[in-house]
């Protein structure tokens, strides 16, 4: 059996901006949006946009937007990566071995972590 990975499964699914609460403080303290300010991160919300449209309109049929973040939020609770990280030694601000990063994460979650490196084009935004 061949398994398909599911993404943009409807991208003509409008995302709608979080508005200003609670539940925005708590998506943007577990997942935060590091590709811009936070300011322009907060007003455009262009990650969550993406991940949205990206993997939350694959379960649309079984999860609204507003309950696909609780399930992410809830997800980023149970696998905390900053926590799992610092008990294996591994800090922000320094360098490690990819292989280092990903066996930390992969002895709490059982699986290989997806790794990709950013670099922050738009800190002026």
């Amino acid at each position: 059996n061949k398994s398909i990975r599911l993404n943009n499964c409807d991208p003509n699914l409008n995302y709608r901006i979080i508005p200003e609460g609670e539940k925005r403080f708590n998506l943007d303290k577990r997942w935060p949006q590091l590709e811009n300010t936070k300011q322009f991160s907060l007003a455009k919300q262009p990650f969550w946009e993406k991940e949205y449209k990206r993997h939350g309109t694959c379960c649309k049929n079984l999860y609204n937007q507003a309950t696909y973040f609780d399930l992410a939020m809830n997800l980023i609770d149970k696998f905390d990566i900053l926590t799992i990280l610092r008990h294996e030694g591994i800090i922000p601000g320094t360098y490690y071995v990819i292989k280092n990063v990903e066996d930390a994460i992969k002895k709490v979650t059982h699986q290989l972590p997806k790794l990709n490196c950013v670099v922050n084009k738009n800190v002026g935004q």
